[in-house]
């Protein structure tokens, strides 16, 4: 196009000088000097020549002036320029030597040309890390300050910068309060969500982690491995200083304001009860275990189910028993069975119990109860079988088949006179 429009130019600017040439007349110019009157006579053609050389030396003229003027704004320019270039090199080569560990001179490089930045805001968060580094806290919050002034939009960034680097120096109040600013500003913000979740974790707040969770799994922010685990352990916080406060009226409004799926897991229903147990409810803490075996048999709850208190501990081992017909490979069921008979002083079933769990599930700390029941039983032969498998089994994991010899038979009856110490 540009070519185009040149050569329409040329071919107008030619054509103009054959018609003036053809068309050329004379033309006179009166005018009047210090009250004398002038004329000049010439012909059009002249005129428009000279017409034409006087644009263009005015033209060359104006381009002169122009150059000169802006002979300090260009030097000027030209000093920014050069100055920006080595503000970047300098950034560049301040970042690789903080990468590289040399943090105070990666700071001076940062700090050095940063007025002349194109990027001023990278420059100062880059040189707060590394004041961060050198545990220089001070100078790191300076230069975190005149980062936020760059602007609306650098605000967040800086939030953000400083709420990390105050919880990797375990400044985890200050780390809390920045973050809880942030999210005023940005309530889903989800690094900042994430943090102030490590913060809580940390601090042992474990209301405000748990309240936090839901927005956590909502934005998918953790996975499900450190969900789970942020939830028990929020979960466990929040039930432990309920009980230890004998808080039962918030222990149950707790539990029935948690969501149906977590209530029906094994693990919440655990903290539950052990929470009631220890809080002194001991009939609703047992009530909901008995409860949920019925619905759902489980290892983890039939070994909570033997180490429970029973007001009846003949009804606790018929309800133990009728359990046993549909799960009599249960390990942990025979090991309750085996801990409810040894309390209600039946050595010889519990030993059978504890029997057939171990060579179910073998255990060393199984093995140690078992041999402790035989130390009080006199059965010293059994016993050392007991401690060497259980020894054996913790060092190598390997069970093995365990059977008692029978050294004389036990009558129920008459051992139930012959109470362990």
């Amino acid at each position: 196009m540009r070519y185009f429009l040149m050569f329409c130019f040329i071919v107008g600017a030619f054509w103009l000088a054959i018609f003036a040439v053809q068309n050329s007349a004379d033309i006179t110019i009166n005018y009047q000097w210090n009250d004398n009157p002038m004329s000049v006579s010439l012909t059009s053609t002249t005129l428009l020549i000279v017409g034409i050389v006087g644009l263009v030396g005015l033209y060359f003229l104006l381009s002169i002036l122009k150059f000169i003027f802006s002979i300090g704004k260009r030097i000027k320019s030209r000093r920014q320029r050069k100055l920006a270039l080595k503000a970047k090199n300098e950034l560049t080569k301040g970042l690789v030597l903080f990468t590289e560990g040399n943090w105070e001179e990666s700071e001076h490089l940062l700090i050095n040309n940063v007025d002349a930045s194109e990027t001023p805001l990278l420059n100062y968060l880059a040189a707060s890390r590394s004041a961060h580094m050198q545990e220089a806290y001070d100078r790191r919050d300076n230069y975190l300050k005149v980062a936020s002034e760059q602007g609306e939009e650098a605000q967040i960034a800086v939030a953000v910068s400083q709420a990390e680097m105050q919880f990797t120096s375990d400044q985890l109040e200050q780390s809390r309060a920045t973050l809880i600013r942030l999210l005023e500003v940005s309530p889903k913000h989800p690094y900042a969500l994430k943090l102030l979740a490590k913060v809580y974790f940390q601090q042992e707040d474990w209301n405000n982690l748990f309240t936090l969770l839901p927005d956590l799994d909502n934005l998918s922010l953790i996975n499900k491995k450190d969900s789970k685990k942020y939830q028990k352990t929020a979960l466990t916080g929040i039930f432990h200083s309920l009980a230890r406060k004998k808080d039962i009226k918030n222990l149950k409004i707790l539990w029935k304001k948690l969501p149906g799926n977590l209530r029906d897991s094994t693990d919440a229903l655990l903290l539950y009860s052990t929470a009631m147990s220890e809080a002194g409810d001991l009939e609703e803490s047992n009530k909901l275990l008995i409860e949920a075996l019925n619905k759902n048999p489980n290892e983890k709850l039939f070994e909570r189910y033997g180490l429970i208190e029973h007001e009846n501990q003949a009804n606790a081992i018929k309800e133990a028993e009728r359990w046993l017909l549909d799960n009599s490979k249960s390990p942990m069921l025979l090991l309750a069975l085996a801990r409810l008979h040894r309390k209600h002083q039946l050595w010889g079933k519990s030993k059978s119990y504890y029997n057939a769990s171990l060579n179910f599930s073998p255990s060393a700390s199984v093995y140690l109860e078992l041999a402790e029941l035989l130390e009080e039983l006199s059965e010293h032969e059994n016993a050392e079988m007991c401690y060497k498998l259980g020894l054996e089994y913790s060092i190598r994991k390997k069970g093995q088949i365990l059977n008692l010899k029978s050294l004389r038979s036990v009558d129920n009856s008459k051992s139930r006179s012959r109470r362990p110490a």
